[in-house]
């Protein structure tokens, strides 16, 4: 098993987030943590999931472990996910090629290594996109219209990553993303607090 090894050791904070473990596809397992109220799985890659960036916008630093090799790195309570190149050698990352994202125990032991993840089935996917447009009304409760923004979105993704219940249907969530979010006026005192309206199914 390979073992990643820093050159120096240090103590973590006690008060570290935690990174958990998500289905993201069928047979697809990653790591994921929290940043601005989204779920992260790939710190190579913006909040829309298409533009390349430094894991450094992630809160990550570079470090170097036993063997010459170097990595972007960021602690978590549970483990530190490490972020490298293909080769699994260096920090020094291309926005043409893939990095290698892990996730290592306290003990060097590595949980996760996507350079090291099985190819998809050669079967060719029936996809098709579904746009959803969600209106919700809040009882504030005292906080803020962001708050209320940001809380549906973390509970609308949540749901996605679930996916279906058993028996509900075959249909798996590939791929998803948040084309925007608004808070679109203050409808205190306007609308009974239960009021959600749902408009669905563009673009099928």
């Amino acid at each position: 098993m390979t073992v990643w090894n820093e050159l120096n050791s240090r103590e973590k904070s006690r008060e570290l987030p935690e990174a958990v473990k998500r289905q993201l596809a069928p047979g697809v397992l990653r790591y994921v943590f929290v940043h601005d109220d989204l779920e992260v799985d790939n710190p190579t890659l913006d909040a829309s999931g298409r533009y390349f960036v430094s894991p450094r916008e992630y809160g990550f630093s570079i470090r170097g472990f036993k063997g010459g090799k170097t990595a972007w790195a960021r602690d978590f309570s549970n483990g530190t996910m490490l972020v490298v190149n293909a080769e699994g050698q260096s920090h020094v990352l291309s926005p043409k090629l893939p990095a290698r994202i892990l996730f290592v125990a306290d003990d060097g032991s590595v949980l996760q290594d996507t350079g090291n993840a099985e190819r998809p089935s050669a079967r060719v996917p029936d996809l098709t996109t579904v746009r959803l447009t969600i209106n919700a009304t809040f009882d504030l409760h005292g906080e803020s219209p962001e708050v209320a923004r940001a809380l549906l979105m973390r509970m609308v993704d949540r749901a996605v990553l679930s996916g279906a219940r058993p028996g509900e249907s075959d249909a798996v969530v590939v791929d998803h993303m948040f084309e925007s979010s608004a808070v679109v006026g203050d409808s205190r005192g306007k609308r009974r607090s239960s009021d959600t309206d749902f408009s669905q199914l563009l673009d099928i």
